[in-house]
C-alpha cells in the first residue's frame, strides 16, 4: 500500500524547496527520541541538523549515533523549532511538553512528527489542532500501529462487513518485568540511574518550566511516566496505542461516555499514576462498547484487540491478524469435532483443542512503508499522513476522558458542540 494514498489535495508552504534536503531537528533524544532520530536519518535526503535535550548524557549518545558530523547542539527547544535550517521537527519529549512545542513549531511553519500521547490537557489539544490547521503543516502522531500491515489488513476485513454487527470490542495489555514498569533511565533496557545524573548535567529548571515547581529530582526526570505532573499514565503511554489502532480500523471517533477504574494494586510507592487501568468507552448512537484493561503484574494475555462481531471475531495485534467463525453457529460443532479428531491422531491433549482461525495473516502478505517513511513522504507530497491531526485530537480526547473519569470518580461525557468533557 503506497504512503499517502487517497489523501486530500496537497497544501503548499511558501518558501519550501521540496527538492532540497530536509533539515531535521530532534527535540528530545532520550528513551524514545534517539530511536526516532536513527529512523529519520535513514530517510533519503533527510539530514539531522539539530539535537536538543536537557540531559548531557542523552546528547552525547545522540551525537555518537548521528550521521551528520556537523549536527548542532541546542539546549533551548524554542531555538531548535525555529531554526532556519530546519524543515521538520521530531518531538519526543515527555508528554506535558508536546503542546507548547507543537504550537510553536506550527507557527514557525515546520512539519512535525510528535510522539504519543498527543498532550495532557484538553485546552492544549484544541490549541495544537488549531495551530497545525491554520499553518497548513504536516503533523504525524507517533502511533506506529498505523503503519503495521496487520492493522491495515484488519481494517480491510472490518470494512468488508464480514464480521456482521459489532457491538463489543475488547482490548488487553498485560505487561510486566522483573523491575517495576516505566523504571528505565534513558533507554528501555537501562534499569539504573545514570551515575552522572545531577543538576550539573540536567537542566531541571527548563524541565519543570511547564509543570509544578519542585526541587531537583532525577527520578522524576527519567521516570516521568509515573507521575501525573508530566503525563497521563497508562492512558497516554499504552492504552492510546490500541485505542488509536482501533480508531484506524473502525473509525468510531470520540466516545460519548467513559468510565474508568484505576488503582495501584501491585507497584506502590514509586508512582502516583495507577498500575491498573480499566476503561469502558461507550458509543450508544453506534450501539458499540469498547473495554480496555491493563495491569503491570503479569504477561499472561500480552496484548490483543478482539473485535467481536456477530458473524465472526477479528483478533489483531502488532504482528497478528486472525478471523474466527462465530461459535454459536451450528456448523461450529462440526469444525470442533474435526479439530479434535486431528488432535487425537497427533497425540495432543483434547483440552488444548480449539477450532483454528478461518484466516490468519501471512507474514509477507502486505508490505508498508514505516511510520517515519510515511511522514517524510507526506512532507514532500504535502499529503495527509497515516495518523494526522484530526485523529490526534480524537486520541487526546479519549485519553483525557478516561483520566477525568478516574479523577472525578464518575462517568464523564463528551459535549461535541462545546467540545468539553462534562
Amino acid at each position: 500500500m503506497a504512503a499517502c494514498a487517497s489523501v486530500a489535495a496537497p497544501a503548499s508552504i511558501s518558501g519550501r524547496n521540496l527538492n532540497s534536503r530536509i533539515g531535521v531537528a530532534c527535540v528530545g533524544v532520550g528513551t524514545q527520541g534517539h530511536w526516532l532520530m536513527q529512523e529519520a536519518q535513514k530517510i533519503p535526503d533527510a539530514e539531522v541538523r539539530v539535537i536538543c535535550d536537557l540531559y548531557q548524557g542523552n546528547i552525547r549518545r545522540a551525537q555518537g549515533l548521528c550521521a551528520n558530523p556537523k549536527v548542532r547542539i541546542l539546549g533551548e527547544w524554542e531555538t531548535a523549532v525555529e531554526d532556519r535550517e530546519v524543515d521538520v521537527v521530531i518531538i519526543a519529549t515527555p508528554d506535558f511538553w508536546h503542546a507548547p512545542m507543537t504550537v510553536r513549531a506550527a507557527q514557525a511553519h515546520k512539519d512535525m512528527y510528535v510522539e504519543k500521547g498527543w498532550c495532557t490537557r484538553l485546552d492544549d489539544a484544541k490549541r495544537m489542532r488549531r495551530a497545525v490547521k491554520e499553518n497548513k503543516v504536516v503533523m504525524q502522531l507517533g502511533h506506529h500501529y498505523n503503519s503495521k500491515p496487520a492493522y491495515h489488513r484488519a481494517r480491510q476485513i472490518y470494512q468488508s462487513g464480514q464480521l456482521g454487527k459489532v457491538p463489543l470490542v475488547r482490548m488487553w495489555i498485560d505487561r510486566t518485568r522483573k523491575q517495576p514498569e516505566w523504571k528505565f533511565y534513558g533507554d528501555y533496557t537501562v534499569y539504573e540511574m545514570p551515575k552522572d545524573a545531577a543538576p550539573a548535567t540536567i537542566d531541571w529548571q527548563r524541565f519543570i518550566a511547564n509543570a509544578p515547581a519542585r526541587a531537583f529530582d532525577a527520578e522524576r526526570f527519567f521516570t516521568w511516566r509515573c507521575y501525573w505532573d508530566y503525563g497521563t499514565g497508562i492512558a497516554g503511554d499504552l492504552m492510546c496505542h490500541v485505542w488509536d489502532g482501533l480508531n484506524m480500523i473502525m473509525g468510531m471517533g470520540i466516545p460519548e461516555r467513559v468510565e474508568t477504574h484505576g488503582v495501584n494494586y501491585f507497584w506502590k510507592g514509586d508512582r502516583d499514576v495507577p498500575d491498573m487501568w480499566h476503561v469502558i468507552f461507550d458509543y450508544p448512537k453506534q450501539e458499540l462498547a469498547i473495554v480496555f484493561g491493563c495491569g503491570f503484574h503479569t504477561r499472561h494475555t500480552g496484548e490483543v484487540t478482539e473485535i467481536l462481531g456477530r458473524e465472526k471475531t477479528l483478533e489483531v495485534g502488532q504482528q497478528v491478524c486472525r478471523v474466527y467463525d462465530a461459535e454459536w453457529k451450528p456448523e461450529y460443532a462440526g469444525k470442533l469435532e474435526q479439530a479434535r479428531r486431528e488432535a487425537a491422531k497427533a497425540g495432543r491433549q483434547l483440552a488444548e483443542v480449539g477450532v483454528p482461525p478461518d484466516y490468519s495473516m501471512a507474514p509477507d502478505e502486505l508490505t508498508l512503508t514505516s511510520h517515519m517513511e510515511d511522514f517524510f513522504d507526506c512532507v514532500r507530497r504535502r499529503g495527509l499522513p497515516r495518523c494526522p491531526v484530526d485523529r490526534a485530537f480524537q486520541e487526546a480526547v479519549a485519553i483525557l476522558m478516561s483520566v477525568e473519569a478516574h479523577k472525578r470518580g464518575r462517568a464523564v461525557r463528551w459535549n461535541p458542540v462545546a467540545e468539553e468533557i462534562v
